[in-house]
């Protein structure tokens, strides 16, 4: 049975933040909030769905110029990945909210190692989807990596299933399916925002620090992904203390679109060991 969806739990509302303008959209629930953090080019409205089916509250947020409503200037993306942790965690000052877990996918993944790191007193729990350390990973297919490089963002990249799947992986019809679905709406994205994402993770690695992160972590990945292949979960797993790993047969680097439901479980059985904490 798939999981419900509220939209009327949304809301919507823009911050400038530390000189960054900031679209975010909450849901509500119970607990201690779930922060999202996306994936390179991806816009909070493509995990909108995974953010609606869970019981929990969230929150999530675009970069300036990552979902089309507004430009982004050069000078404003040109943001190391401790800037923009600083950014986030000025965010949830903003959001008059104390402490928070946090998801990242992607891209996010890689800031929210930084957020642990950096930020950790914001955090209770970190959930790591689809990720690495960073420059220093296991590299996915280079035929994928190539057409993800584009200066238009994920706009157009893959039409129907095939093409999802033999950018992003996934080993069913109806997984990639959804992808495609997904990405038939995704907005084009202002080159500069992308190439701010780019130059956030330049250097970065997290694979002489992350023997460091104290939070529990739950590492989510899938066994067919061919931007981040698995063995960089595994390798997570090994580095952090409090890490563990759940593999998703099948799946391949969107899981939270293509397997919702059954990403929304795990997610929300690991954030329930914490609850009370």
């Amino acid at each position: 049975m798939s999981a419900s969806v509220d939209t009327q739990r949304v809301t919507t509302v823009t911050l400038d933040v530390d000189g960054q303008r900031l679209h975010v959209s909450r849901t509500a629930g119970q607990g201690v909030p779930l922060l999202i953090i996306g994936d390179y080019a991806a816009g909070r409205d493509m995990l909108a769905p995974f953010c609606q089916a869970l019981e929990r509250p969230t929150i999530a947020f675009d970069w300036p110029g990552l979902d089309g409503q507004d430009g982004a200037s050069w000078a404003a993306s040109r943001l190391r990945m401790p800037a923009r942790a600083r950014v986030v965690a000025a965010l949830l000052t903003a959001l008059d909210v104390a402490r928070v877990d946090i998801l990242g996918m992607g891209w996010g993944g890689l800031l929210a190692q930084e957020m642990a790191r950096s930020q950790a007193r914001h955090l209770r729990a970190l959930v790591l989807v689809a990720t690495s350390t960073g420059q220093t990973m296991w590299p996915g297919r280079w035929s994928a990596l190539r057409r993800l490089a584009r200066v238009r963002g994920l706009a157009g990249i893959a039409g129907d299933a095939r093409e999802a799947r033999d950018i992003f992986g996934g080993r069913a019809d109806a997984d990639c399916r959804a992808v495609a679905a997904t990405l038939a709406d995704a907005p084009a994205a202002h080159p500069a925002a992308l190439a701010g994402q780019l130059y956030a993770v330049a250097g970065f690695s997290s694979l002489a620090w992350a023997h460091r992160l104290e939070l529990p972590t739950l590492i989510l990945a899938g066994d067919d992904d061919r931007i981040v292949p698995l063995a960089n979960a595994r390798l997570l797993q090994l580095l952090i203390p409090r890490a563990e790993l759940s593999v998703m047969h099948a799946a391949g680097h969107w899981l939270l679109i293509e397997r919702r439901d059954e990403a929304v479980r795990r997610v929300e059985a690991f954030l329930a060991l914490f609850e009370g904490a």
